[in-house]
């Protein structure tokens, strides 16, 4: 575990000062001038979350029309590093593949060196028209990458960081992306804890996405609240679906202080409120990432938030980058903060989806959207 701590050489200094002058200043003065910058950050965080309460109207990323049908009987594989959101994006491709008449294959490939090696080289083996990659590390398939390329078999890759690095075409979910929604969780906290002070972020160091998250976490709360202190606690992938809620318990009861909790993936908080209910301890948090429990947890009142992510747009627009990279068609991404604010939101009770399982639907006629551009019937 280490700390962040956000006190500027300044606000040290007006600290130190507050030490000496106390005999000059009235312990409510000092009061107000805290409300005051407490109240500062909280506007300011409500001001910066406007674009991510899910009131704009919003449209594809990439909205140009394909310039010919897609071809009936495209092979395509999926990879599957066997998380519970790597299985809803899975479910999430099977009707855009029913639109365009698309072969999926789904490839468990394990998420050990060993066992994706493996897979990879089933990939490569099984010379695919295309490939969709969602979370998994370019770093340990690279030479299955320079095979597929030598094929001429493109890869399109949903919350990987390091595409362009490994020669693949840039995700639009990229580091920038994570950054900017970690902004968000950022600001989300101090928002949704009324100006809270103390803060904690649950990171899994094994996702390669989660560092960035906690990079624009720390940045947001930074700017926001420079008095304010953001511990870091990473929590093993191992754990997920375990023990991780115990691991948050135990770090929550060595740090009662804490006033509000960060994690960068959602399925930290499955099953964690009651748990926290039975140690006695009261506190809300909000992550990325919900799985269908957390909506759950969320319309029956036990989870405070979470930073949805609209998966079946996602997923979407990684198999529509993935059929422009098969028919060598340009294309560019939007701004950053289009490309975040169009897919996530801010989802607490009074808007949490009515379907669990179908989840935050950014663009209610998505698909027929898709379909024009596809050329479909």
């Amino acid at each position: 575990m280490h700390t962040r701590r956000f006190k500027t050489a300044a606000a040290a200094a007006f600290a130190a000062g507050a030490l000496v002058l106390t005999s000059c200043s009235s312990p409510d003065a000092v009061d107000d001038e805290q409300g005051g910058s407490s109240s500062d950050a909280l506007a300011a965080a409500e001001e910066f979350l406007q674009p991510w309460l899910g009131e704009d109207e919003k449209n594809l990323l990439v909205d140009e029309p394909l310039e010919a049908p897609v071809e009936e009987g495209l092979h395509i594989v999926y990879l599957d590093v066997g998380t519970p959101v790597n299985a809803v994006m899975w479910g999430n491709l099977q009707e855009p593949a029913e639109l365009l008449g698309i072969n999926l294959e789904r490839v468990e490939t394990g998420r050990d060196a060993q066992s994706i090696n493996a897979a990879m080289n089933t990939v490569v083996e099984l010379e695919p028209d295309g490939v969709i990659n969602i979370t998994l590390d370019p770093i340990f398939f690279e030479s299955q990458i320079e095979q597929l390329d030598a094929l001429g078999i493109p890869v399109a890759s949903g919350s990987v960081m390091n595409t362009v690095e490994y020669g693949l075409p840039e995700a639009f979910n990229g580091p920038e992306w994570m950054t900017m929604n970690g902004e968000v969780l950022g600001a989300a906290a101090i928002a949704r804890s009324g100006g809270a002070s103390d803060f904690v972020f649950y990171n899994v160091p094994e996702f390669p996405f989660s560092s960035y998250e906690l990079d624009g976490a720390t940045e947001k709360i930074e700017e926001l609240c420079p008095e304010c202190e953001l511990r870091v606690v990473d929590i093993p992938i191992a754990e997920l679906g375990s023990t991780a809620a115990d691991r948050i318990i135990s770090d929550l009861q060595a740090n009662p202080q804490t006033e509000y909790f960060i994690a960068s993936v959602d399925e930290v908080q499955i099953g964690l409120p009651q748990k926290l209910s039975l140690a006695g301890i009261e506190i809300d948090g909000i992550a990325m990432w919900p799985a269908p429990p957390n909506n759950e947890q969320i319309a029956e009142g036990d989870q405070d938030a979470t930073l949805s992510v609209d998966l079946n747009l996602m997923m979407w627009t990684v198999l529509d980058q993935l059929l422009r990279e098969m028919a060598g068609q340009d294309y560019s991404w939007p701004d950053i903060e289009t490309c975040a604010s169009t897919l996530t939101r801010v989802t607490d009770e009074s808007n949490v989806p009515e379907d669990p399982v179908v989840g935050y639907i950014a663009i209610p006629d998505y698909q027929d959207r898709f379909a024009e551009i596809w050329l479909a019937d």
